[in-house]
């Protein structure tokens, strides 16, 4: 099938903003008179609760569920969660029942991230909340668990993958592809560089192919991981890209390895586990923008590039775009941070 071919199910208003942050910059390359203008898309800003990029994944894994028949959906992850906070909203929206297995990534601030952000909004929003204490085996048991059990009990579920970012829901960063080339040629820019940061690899994945896809060759997408090393965070982007051709039919070469850019170098100690740096990043943001960054994955990617940029590690840098993928509910679970 064609991309354009696949059903979508509208769950915001696109496209979201797009512009440049003088300020930063200015901040940025006080010491290169020369430095690149940094731009920032808004994807943060959203209509499902607070938004950030899993909306635009669970545009094309909702309207798969109802084409589907079902009537409720199952997804995982951390207590504080963005994706699962995105689809339980969704979910709400569309009068579907929600049930989500939780566990807790950082066990020393579990009181914190009971008691806030994401996994609040999540019990507003009517969810039925499972918490794990264990690893990924222990919660894939739980979701199978309860999905046979939601069956015996008359119930269709649907299980909405981690992230979202399987070869479906990943098609909403190929359409967010588009939509950026459309404002860069309406602005007359040409970015050398996007930033963003890599956790299931969905959002990377479906924005490369989307790039590629619909014509720009040259721009440089580089993800930064929020929790594991380069290699194992490159073979997560190779993986959902060969699900976005078991959907679609695209060239085998269309996307090179070349193109999967991924730096290790900025996530710390491990998931959801606050850097230094990342700390730094988002004070910087917020005094200089006006705009909210999160210590789990934008804190990240942000320190990732004004570290790039200030050491001169990037080739031929200009008009650099940060994706900011969403996140800030989680960020008064680390108000500890930024309060001293």
């Amino acid at each position: 099938m064609k991309f354009e071919d696949i059903k979508r199910l509208p769950l915001t208003n696109l496209p979201t903003s797009f512009y440049a942050m003088p300020n930063l910059s200015l901040a940025i390359n006080q010491n290169n008179a020369n430095g690149p203008t940094i731009y920032i898309k808004r994807d943060d800003v959203m209509e499902l609760a607070h938004g950030g990029n899993k909306t635009r994944k669970l545009e094309y894994v909702f309207a798969d569920a109802l084409q589907q028949g079902t009537d409720t959906v199952i997804t995982m992850g951390g207590i504080q969660s963005n994706h699962v906070r995105q689809t339980v909203s969704a979910a709400a929206k569309l009068g579907l029942e929600s049930h989500i297995v939780l566990n807790n990534p950082v066990p020393e601030r579990k009181k914190e991230m009971l008691g806030s952000g994401n996994y609040l909004m999540d019990v507003i929003m009517g969810a039925n909340e499972y918490l794990i204490e264990g690893d990924d085996e222990k919660v894939a048991e739980k979701m199978s668990k309860l999905t046979q059990e939601l069956i015996d009990d008359g119930k269709k579920p649907y299980v909405v993958p981690l992230g979202a970012s399987n070869g479906l829901g990943s098609l909403g960063y190929m359409l967010a592809a588009r939509e950026l080339i459309i404002q860069w040629e309406n602005m007359e820019i040409s970015p050398s560089h996007i930033f963003l940061g890599t956790g299931s690899g969905g959002t990377q994945a479906g924005l490369l192919m989307g790039l590629r896809y619909f014509g720009n060759k040259t721009i440089k997408v580089v993800g930064i991981s929020v929790s594991q090393p380069e290699e194992i965070k490159k073979q997560t982007v190779r993986d959902v890209l060969e699900q976005i051709k078991e959907v679609i039919d695209v060239d085998d070469d269309l996307v090179t390895e070349e193109d999967i850019i991924v730096s290790g170098d900025y996530y710390g100690k491990a998931y959801a586990y606050p850097t230094d740096d990342a700390t730094a990043a988002i004070k910087l943001v917020g005094e200089k923008e006006g705009i909210i960054l999160d210590p789990v994955y934008t804190g990240k990617a942000m320190a990732g590039l004004i570290d790039m940029v200030k050491h001169n590690r990037l080739e031929n840098p200009k008009d650099i775009v940060f994706l900011h993928t969403g996140g800030a509910p989680a960020i008064h679970s680390f108000a500890d941070l930024f309060l001293d």
